[in-house]
């Protein structure tokens, strides 16, 4: 029975050959299906052991009397080369099962190759506490201030391959929100490509602005903005990077949803306009200057769509950029002029002048025509005062010029410091405006009954980020 024994151990080895190599690599869900499988497999050796041992029972000879020719045709030799190289299914027939000490080592590969893809995403976040004061506000200014949880994020980091991944998700105290969520791949040294939610390429990047406020640009959606769409990032030298991208749409394709990340148009009322179909331009040269440091000089177009829901037509939307952004030892000097139109296909009744935006849960109309001028400016410093080891002090001020009927200024100017302690990122900002919207203002550009009031507001947030 000894040529029978090598038979069936063939067969069974080969059945488990077949396997292995029809397999590709895979991930946590299917191990555990695997190890599943165990006690199956193990009641069908059972049942073959059963089996060979009625055909010893069967057979006069013991091991010398050995058939001439198989009975049947799966344990003939030419069957079992046939299941060594991978081709049992093509004749038919039902796999073999592996081995359990087969299976063993099938399921410690796997869990290898998962452990490689855990390994290559990082994972972090941050918990922030925010302190605000508002001058505008009487209960504030009665209670002194209020000290509450701002935002708790997740952040996921990696490549797994050639590909990298992105992504961040935030939870306000009213709203939860995506920040972005894209995949990236690398052509070469020269070009990246970022598929998903990203950072729109317009203007200063990646922040316009030093303090936890932004400037005025980021509530008129052209600082920090996310959008649904394709870019690339194009370094052909150490001189320029070039941008160019394509959004469909913003983040959310729901515009009725207020609680988001991004400053985009949203639908409300009889504002149903929302932004579609936008391309992007940058432009950007690094200069390197002898004996002061650096200066990054740059163009930005942007171009897109207006549809209204009510009238189901199109209008268009534009913005065009000039930027500057110097770093000259510890001092940091930015420079940026907008211009930008909204032109919204509105039913009739509706005033084309404004469009409403929003974000944190709070729509609010802007002037539709525009032009906008920022100058920030900024130092670095570095400390040792316990666990204080840098941070900076800043002014970010933001000039807008409503280009539309009805309308008046809006201002917006931060004067802070930031510090770095360990993990622990806090802001301390001072904010004043005139007509402008999150400072106490009814929108920006409007001639409403806050245009001509200046308010202010103190505001202490303090980030632990890991």
């Amino acid at each position: 029975m000894n040529r029978l024994h090598l038979v069936l151990l063939l067969g069974l080895l080969g059945g488990a050959a077949g396997q292995a190599i029809a397999q590709e690599r895979e991930t946590d869900p299917e191990i555990r299906e695997l190890r599943q499988q165990i006690e199956a497999m193990q009641a069908q050796l059972d049942s073959l052991q059963t089996r060979l041992s009625e055909i010893q029972q069967q057979s006069t000879g013991g091991d010398a009397a050995e058939p001439s020719e198989p009975s049947d045709p799966r344990s003939g030799p030419e069957y079992a080369a046939a299941i060594d190289a991978g081709d049992e299914a093509d004749d038919g027939v039902e796999p073999q099962a592996p081995t359990p000490a087969q299976l063993d080592q099938r399921i410690s590969s796997l869990e290898t190759v998962a452990d490689d893809w855990t390994s290559a995403i990082r994972f972090g976040g941050a918990v922030r506490l925010n302190y605000a004061w508002r001058d505008y506000d009487e209960g504030s200014k009665d209670r002194v201030g209020d000290f509450e949880l701002e935002l708790f994020r997740i952040n996921a980091d990696g490549e797994v391959g050639d590909v990298k991944l992105s992504a961040e998700w935030r939870r306000y105290n009213d709203f939860h929100a995506i920040h972005h969520a894209w995949v990236g791949y690398e052509f070469n040294d020269e070009i990246e490509m970022h598929l998903g939610i990203s950072q729109v390429p317009f203007g200063i990047l990646p922040f316009a602005s030093h303090g936890f406020w932004f400037g005025g640009t980021y509530y008129l959606g052209f600082e920090d903005d996310y959008d649904t769409g394709v870019k690339f990032i194009h370094k052909p030298n150490e001189d320029w990077t070039f941008h160019y991208a394509f959004y469909k749409n913003p983040e959310y394709a729901d515009d009725s949803r207020f609680g988001r990340y991004s400053f985009d148009l949203v639908t409300g009322g009889d504002q149903q306009n929302s932004e579609t179909n936008q391309f992007n331009l940058r432009g950007e040269r690094h200069l390197f200057i002898d004996g002061l440091g650096t200066l990054d000089v740059g163009l930005s177009l942007q171009q897109g769509r207006v549809f209204n829901d009510f009238t189901q037509r199109k209008g268009d939307r534009y913005a065009v950029a000039g930027h500057a952004d110097a770093n000259f030892g510890r001092w940091n000097f930015q420079l940026q002029g907008i211009r930008y139109e909204f032109d919204p296909q509105n039913p009739v009744g509706v005033d084309d002048d404004f469009v409403q935006t929003g974000a944190f849960d709070f729509p609010f109309l802007m002037a539709a025509k525009g032009d906008v001028y920022s100058v920030n400016l900024a130092r670095r410093f570095n400390v040792s005062l316990g666990p204080i080891t840098g941070g900076a002090c800043y002014n970010d001020f933001t000039f807008i010029n409503p280009k539309v009927r009805d309308s008046a200024d809006s201002i917006q100017n931060v004067t802070g410091c930031s510090i770095i302690a360990g993990g622990v990122f806090a802001y301390f900002d001072w904010i004043t405006g005139k007509n402008m919207w999150f400072v106490g203002g009814d929108g920006i550009g409007r001639n409403a009954t806050t245009a001509g009031k200046w308010r202010s507001r103190l505001n202490v947030n303090i980030g632990f980020y890991f």
